[in-house]
């Protein structure tokens, strides 16, 4: 949901956080549901998302970790630096994941508020229930991690 400046979506998982941490800080893992990237989940490392051709290279980086808690990041959209905010927290034997994506263009909104509701409830889930394997992912020239999931949607 688009919620002022932000675009928030929550969702519960069965997994435990443990599970789902790792989806979101193990490169081949992120590849497999979010996009291309050459992720370290290190304070102040950088690192690209590939979402071309819709947008360009965005330029990240990492400026918390507390695994398996909480993982915030700077992305630029259109040059604009925008956070992206991961929070995880037990439910009932699972995991609630919430996303915070703060700072994005009024005209980017929209598409980023569907872009998260349909990697939350469709690529992560796949990716967390097994029905995406991440062994699938390769490396290419520049060092990006590609799963052939999320090149076949493009």
């Amino acid at each position: 949901m688009i919620d002022g400046t932000r675009v928030v979506h929550e969702v519960r998982f069965p997994h435990p956080p443990e599970r789902v941490w790792r989806a979101l800080t193990d490169r081949a893992e992120l590849s497999a549901w979010l996009m291309p990237n050459d992720f370290t989940p290190e304070e102040g490392a950088r690192f690209h998302l590939d979402a071309r051709p819709s947008h360009p290279l965005f330029e990240c980086e990492v400026l918390e970790l507390d695994p398996p808690r909480r993982l915030r990041s700077r992305w630029l959209v259109d040059g604009e630096p925008t956070n992206v905010t991961f929070e995880l927290r037990a439910d009932a034997g699972g995991t609630v994941l919430r996303v915070e994506h703060e700072g994005l263009p009024s005209v980017e909104r929209p598409k980023f508020d569907g872009g998260w509701g349909a990697k939350f409830t469709i690529d992560l889930r796949d990716v967390l229930d097994g029905n995406r394997d991440p062994a699938a992912a390769t490396r290419d020239a520049a060092g990006l991690t590609h799963h052939p999931a999320y090149v076949a949607s493009r």
